[in-house]
């Protein structure tokens, strides 16, 4: 049996936002404009179209998916529900909106929203420990595995963002976290100091990190993180329920970037944890958190290109 990917979890009871979105027709129907990044339009109609009559069939409803042509911008179109009550209409939408949810977390996040860490202290620390981890000539790390200097961050959340509107709706969102601040001294100290890994065992690591201690920072960040996954754009892809604060300072994804079709999965960390286990890297002021597009640069040794910013002052 085909998994039902939107899932029954909703309700026939409207809440505010559906009233109001929610216009009665001059025959008496009621319909739905609903904003759907076209990238998920396939997963909506399902195989010959099974979903999107299934959704149909249970809520009483028709769906119309809007079809590119030479005189429509498809970003710029939106589904059209229709439906004899709004009550139908609403359940319609949710169920859309649920089956989205679903195809969205099996995507590839195009986005993060974060911290630079670039402050001369850090990029100087950091640049000497890549020097003197080089320098030992320990087997299996090469200066391919390290982050650039100039791209070292904090990610609080990632998003998938799949079209302009999905993009200003992120930025808005971020703008929105700046109530959070409220009760929060900014800018944010964050020290950086010690190296941990993300699994269990350290001769098979994946990816290495600075600690980062920044209690003031970690409540802002817990909180922008809930904000951008009740929204639907936001992805909590470890489940964790909150954010876990470090820098990554060597990934293996970096030595895929430098050395396409490699390999090599893991590498050995335990005499990089051994000599330098407890190296300070210093501290930075945080005073903005920045949306940026993952893999992407506006120059060689620029940052990530930013999409939007919350700037605390």
């Amino acid at each position: 049996m085909e998994d039902d990917l939107y899932g029954d979890e909703y309700n026939d009871d409207l809440d505010g936002q559906d009233a109001c979105d929610i216009e009665e027709t001059a025959n008496g129907q009621f319909k739905l404009a609903m904003h759907v990044a076209s990238s998920f339009y396939g997963g909506i109609i399902g195989f010959k179209g099974s979903t999107k009559r299934r959704i149909e069939g249970e809520t009483q409803c028709s769906i119309n998916i809007p079809q590119k042509t030479t005189t429509n911008k498809i970003s710029e179109a939106k589904i059209i529900i229709t439906g004899r009550t709004r009550n139908s209409v609403a359940t319609a939408r949710r169920k859309v909106q649920l089956l989205v949810a679903s195809l969205r977390k099996r995507m590839k996040a195009t986005h993060f929203y974060g911290v630079t860490m670039t402050s001369d202290e850090i990029r100087e620390n950091f640049k000497k420990l890549k020097t003197q981890i080089l320098e030992a000539e320990i087997p299996g790390i090469s200066e391919e595995l390290f982050q650039f200097d100039h791209k070292l961050h904090l990610t609080l959340g990632i998003c998938v963002l799949l079209d302009d509107t999905e993009r200003k709706k992120a930025v808005e969102i971020l703008e929105s976290c700046r109530e959070f601040l409220t009760d929060l001294k900014t800018p944010f100290t964050v020290k950086c100091s010690g190296l941990e890994i993300m699994n269990d065992d350290p001769s098979s690591v994946r990816v290495l990190y600075a600690n980062v201690e920044s209690e003031e920072l970690q409540t802002f960040a817990n909180l922008c993180f809930d904000r951008f996954n009740k929204t639907g754009l936001g992805i909590d892809d470890f489940d964790r329920g909150h954010v876990k604060l470090h820098m990554t300072i060597m990934n293996n994804r970096y030595l895929e970037r430098e050395i396409p079709n490699t390999t090599t999965k893991t590498f050995d960390a335990r005499e990089i944890l051994k000599r330098w286990g407890n190296y300070c890297f210093g501290s930075a002021q945080c005073n903005e958190v920045l949306l940026c597009a993952l893999g992407s640069t506006t120059e060689h040794r620029d940052f990530y290109k930013i999409t939007g910013s919350l700037k605390f002052n």
